[in-house]
């Protein structure tokens, strides 16, 4: 779809030509391995549009970046199993919540690259998925073990790392320095996608934020391409567990990794993002009132589902912003980092009096 001029937006500052060969640059100057369907569509949703008094509203597809399973995660696996692979390790060694998306997504990309996966599981408070969550891990024979805090949890990664040769370290939320390019190179997508005419450059890209690295990697990407693109970020954990200080040195470290592969943009890191805290309610995986309207409205109007942990914080961000007046005028894109992809048929049973106390706490009532 070519798009009317009315609606075209900050328009990027550079060649399509050079944004492919700053994402070609990126992929063969690093360790990288394709696991994602990309690029991943751009919709555009009229009826979004109308409720947050925008010009356009577009939603981008990551949800379906898998075939098997979707989700922001693939885009930084990319990165990360492939160094794994070219490294010589059998096993990646990752972190989450017990329901952990990004543990689970670390699974399925593992499994299907030959590499064990072991995930060092934390309690979180009872969610729906959590159940499903732990009867695919059964299926993909996933090792998880039970940390009931920090401390517990930093004992078991020094017990594991000793093995030598075993296992590739995948930091929590797949963000490192090298896991952020994943989304260096979808910020890059999206400036094809817009030079292509499929979408406007969007004035404000809305997303979730937890550990960050799809946050700092559309920051960078994006003034690489030269778009001068605002990004919300609704921050979904508490300050203790992703300090500012510690985002704003993942940015830092971000564009040292990429200095003398592509040419470096002028602005400050971060410059372009609004880090939001007033959506996260009262912590981590519980939900708020306001990202429960949000899915609701997301389902009804535009077919979007989403869960109260990340993408429905992020979506009620966007649906604030759009009732305060902020999107007159204005290309919104809601950036969809939850997996939509349905769960395996014939999951095996859970058996709950098996699991650890740390696990089954987590579980919400049968």
């Amino acid at each position: 779809m070519r798009l009317h001029p009315a609606e075209a937006g900050p328009i990027a500052l550079i060649s399509a030509s050079r944004v492919r060969a700053c994402g070609e640059a990126i992929r063969q100057g690093f360790p990288w391995r394709a696991l994602a369907d990309t690029p991943t569509p751009v919709d555009r949703h009229d009826s979004l549009a109308g409720e947050l008094g925008a010009r356009s509203a577009w939603i981008k597809r990551d949800d379906i970046s898998g075939a098997k399973y979707g989700g922001n995660k693939l885009r930084k696996l990319e990165f990360l199993l492939a160094d794994a692979l070219e490294g010589g390790y059998r096993g990646v060694l990752t972190y989450g919540a017990v329901g952990s998306n990004h543990v689970l997504s670390t699974a399925h990309a593992a499994r299907g690259l030959g590499l064990k996966c072991c995930g060092i599981v934390r309690p979180q408070p009872p969610t729906p998925y959590v159940e499903e969550t732990l009867r695919c891990h059964l299926l993909l024979g996933t090792r998880l073990i039970a940390a009931a805090d920090r401390e517990a949890t930093a004992r078991e990664r020094e017990r594991l790392l000793a093995e030598e040769g075993a296992w590739y370290e995948v930091p929590l939320g797949g963000s490192s320095v090298l896991g952020c390019l994943g989304y260096v190179c979808g910020a890059l997508e999206l400036a094809g996608q817009v030079k292509a005419g499929e979408c406007p450059a969007p004035d404000l890209i809305y997303l979730p934020c937890g550990s960050s690295g799809s946050t700092l990697g559309l920051d960078l990407g994006l003034a690489l391409a030269g778009l001068s693109t605002r990004i919300v970020a609704a921050r979904v954990v508490s300050d203790n567990m992703m300090s500012m200080s510690r985002i704003r040195s993942l940015a830092g470290r971000l564009r040292q990794l990429l200095d003398g592969i592509c040419p470096l943009p002028e602005d400050e890191p971060l410059s372009r993002v609004e880090f939001r805290t007033e959506f996260l309610g009262s912590g981590y995986a519980l939900p708020t009132d306001e990202a429960l309207a949000a899915i609701e409205f997301m389902k009804r109007e535009t077919n979007t589902h989403l869960e109260y942990t990340y993408s429905g914080k992020g979506a009620a961000a966007m649906l604030s912003d759009g009732r305060n007046g902020r999107h007159k005028d204005r290309n919104v894109l809601f950036w969809n980092t939850y997996n939509s992809r349905p769960a395996p048929a014939g999951l095996p049973t859970l058996n709950r009096e098996a699991l650890p106390e740390v696990i089954q706490a987590s579980l919400p009532p049968t």
